[in-house]
């Protein structure tokens, strides 16, 4: 009897290993001994605060509260469990803590995408699988599971939400619901938008939402921060959304939001040499909003994928919960523009939902000829996330060593 290959455990097995021998040659440049780093020396990421105030023996007390309420809370407790089992360890071994930490959870959004693909948008597992490398391979989920920032931890609570909310899990959605609100304030909205567009009685996805909002308020009332929370999060959010939104003419903002949003959301575009607001010239790294002609080509294919999936199965209940993700991202960053200038900060806000989209000409719904294109499609863009992106990580490595 012939014997089927365990393609699911290699496919996973390689991933764990391609990150880990990431992670490997990541440590080797120095990047993780920060002595002398600063925040947005890379992508605008805020490493260094995040590795040293948010997972700090002390509770941080800045206005950072606001946004990030419950990950503040669980960096503190990790820090303090990490003491209790290691002792007094250099910041570059907890910062590497961390990443091991971010490492796993990326892996893990890969797992929860093919459950998502295979049981509920019918793939098979050849076709899934070739999703889960589009994400995994990705230029911002490689980014953000080596650099240490939030957006892992919201990339698989929203993974994880698509898929409870579809199975209509009313407990697991609502707790999903606290936790969302309580890595990024704003997320609540995402995890809201999910719910409400999965489908369900509507009061079912009334109680969910009333559970998750609640439970969210219930815990960072029992949490020391809570004062400083509820008095300051009006006042805090409209300073940043004063503070932070952009006023670009609507083609450059529009030229800006392809660029940010199907673009540098896979693949390593243009760079300069300093922050995206003009600090630190010559010590930061960004993007500018330009990249080679096939990069940007590819990003357009991957743009034209989109519009067709979202064109043809309009009707498709598969395709509603995505769709509001990734529209109430493009409201945010691209109509409002916050934080358009470094939109690429939040790409794994919207890269899940648009793995999903992406995902529904493979479905069961599709006709033989559309899956058979697309795969041949996905496959040659998978390709063009390893062989177009070399350069880039070239010239990265170049700046992390020198």
């Amino acid at each position: 009897m012939k014997r089927r290959v365990p393609w699911r455990i290699l496919f996973f097995g390689g991933l764990a290993a391609v990150y880990v021998l990431l992670f490997l040659l990541v440590q080797r440049t120095g990047f993780y001994d920060l002595a002398g780093a600063h925040n947005d020396r890379v992508f605008s990421a805020d490493d260094v605060y995040f590795v040293t105030g948010f997972f700090s023996q002390t509770m941080d007390a800045s206005a950072r509260i606001i946004k990030h309420p419950l990950l503040i809370l669980f960096g503190c407790v990790f820090t303090r469990l990490e003491g209790l089992v290691l002792g007094p360890i250099s910041t570059e071994h907890h910062y590497m803590l961390i990443v091991m930490m971010q490492i796993g959870l990326g892996w893990l959004c890969a797992v929860v995408l093919d459950r998502i693909l295979e049981e509920q948008y019918g793939l098979d597992m050849g076709r899934a699988l070739l999703v889960c490398a589009v994400f995994g391979l990705s230029f911002s989920t490689l980014f953000y599971i080596l650099v240490g920032e939030s957006y892992i931890y919201s990339a698989l609570i929203l993974f994880l939400t698509f898929y409870f909310a579809r199975r209509q899990n009313l407990i697991v959605t609502a707790a999903l619901g606290v936790l969302a609100a309580g890595v990024t304030i704003t997320n609540g909205a995402l995890w809201a938008a999910i719910v409400v567009f999965s489908g369900g009685t509507l009061l079912r996805r009334g109680l969910t939402l009333a559970l998750g909002g609640g439970g969210f308020c219930a815990a960072v009332a029992l949490t020391p921060m809570r004062t400083f929370f509820f008095s300051r999060l009006i006042p805090g959010a409209l300073g940043s959304a004063s503070s932070f939104s952009d006023h670009f003419s609507l083609a450059e903002g529009a030229h800006r939001v392809f660029y940010a949003f199907f673009g540098s959301t896979s693949f390593y575009l243009d760079t300069m040499d300093q922050s995206a607001f003009g600090e630190f010239p010559g010590d930061a790294l960004t993007f500018i909003p330009s990249a080679s002609p096939l990069i940007t080509a590819a990003g357009a294919v991957w743009l034209g994928l989109l519009v067709w999936a979202i064109w043809r199965y309009r009707r498709s209940p598969l395709l509603w919960a995505p769709l509001a993700v990734l529209g109430c991202n493009l409201l945010l960053h691209g109509v409002i523009q916050y934080g358009l200038k470094e939109a690429f900060l939040y790409s794994l806000h919207h890269l899940p939902a648009q793995m999903c989209i992406a995902a529904l000409p493979l479905s069961r719904e599709a006709g033989a000829w559309e899956r058979r294109a697309v795969t041949w499609g996905l496959g040659v863009y998978a390709l063009g996330l390893v062989v177009l992106n070399l350069p880039g990580y070239q010239a990265l490595a170049q700046y992390l060593t020198r």
